[in-house]
């Protein structure tokens, strides 16, 4: 399986995940809270092989595609081959569920089962205690901020660009992404924070200010260039898909990466 990677490796902190709790309860135990991980859409093989074409391989899409299909089925077969397989990321391991009552019982398949379980290679281990994480209150129908970045296009569209990174010095538009963010609303709350994630920096963009004001982006010109470090920005808004405001402003938040890097063109 695939090795931790050495620290020098990991320049780039991922985005800090947003935990939502729900209260939960036992037979005979007091209730708790589950912590789940809301709203994180879910990649294809098409957008992974477009990731891959467009920032490390000289495969055409369709070659990879085709070769991740072959080698697909050939670990279905040695699975049926009674092998288990490492392919990286992991590994498959074949495993006997169920309780036997004795040493000289039979395996019953109302009470056993054969089952696969697919056991995390190091380095994604790795990569799950990398992620830094916060509790905050969700709100149904949430503005649902997933990328900012420097372009009007979203990630998918864009070429040798880092997810939710920008460098330092950026005076030009930032845009987000995302699904109902327009900002609407007469509540003083209303508009965009940016904010240190550890810090005491702190930018309120009013709703004026966004020139780009849609459901699906946004953009605004930030007050002054960001210092290389962790950010948080949040969208509040009382937008209704039905133009119904909310009373209250619902808020979404994603985090973004300011490099120490100052690209070319931004800042003096």
């Amino acid at each position: 399986m695939d090795k931790e990677l050495p620290k020098s490796k990991m320049t780039v902190k991922p985005g800090k995940l947003f935990v939502k709790l729900s209260k939960s309860q036992l037979p005979g135990q007091e209730p708790f809270f589950r912590g789940t991980l809301p709203n994180h859409p879910s990649l294809t093989l098409d957008d992974i092989a477009e990731r891959a074409v467009r920032n490390r391989s000289s495969y055409s899409h369709g070659t990879l595609i085709a070769s991740f299909n072959t080698m697909l089925e050939e670990i279905y077969g040695a699975i049926e081959d009674g092998f288990n397989v490492d392919f990286g990321l992991g590994r498959t391991e074949l495993t006997v569920g169920g309780r036997f009552k004795t040493e000289f019982e039979k395996f019953d398949r109302e009470r056993h089962a054969i089952r696969i379980n697919l056991r995390p290679s190091p380095r994604l281990n790795q990569l799950a205690d990398w992620f830094p994480a916060e509790v905050i209150q969700f709100f149904p129908n949430a503005p649902l901020p997933n990328e900012v970045s420097i372009h009007n296009d979203r990630y998918l569209n864009q070429e040798g660009r880092e997810f939710c990174v920008i460098p330092a010095g950026y005076t030009l538009p930032l845009f987000i992404h995302g699904k109902r963010l327009k900002v609407m609303g007469d509540h003083p709350d209303v508009g965009i924070v940016i904010r240190q994630e550890e810090g005491e920096k702190k930018y309120f963009i009013e709703p004026r200010m966004v020139f780009i004001n849609e459901s699906p982006s946004l953009a605004f010109l930030p007050p002054e260039p960001l210092t290389p470090g962790r950010w948080v920005v949040e969208v509040w808004s009382q937008y209704n898909a039905s133009y119904r405001l909310y009373k209250v402003p619902r808020m979404g938040m994603v985090t973004l990466t300011v490099s120490a890097t100052t690209a070319s063109g931004c800042g003096d």
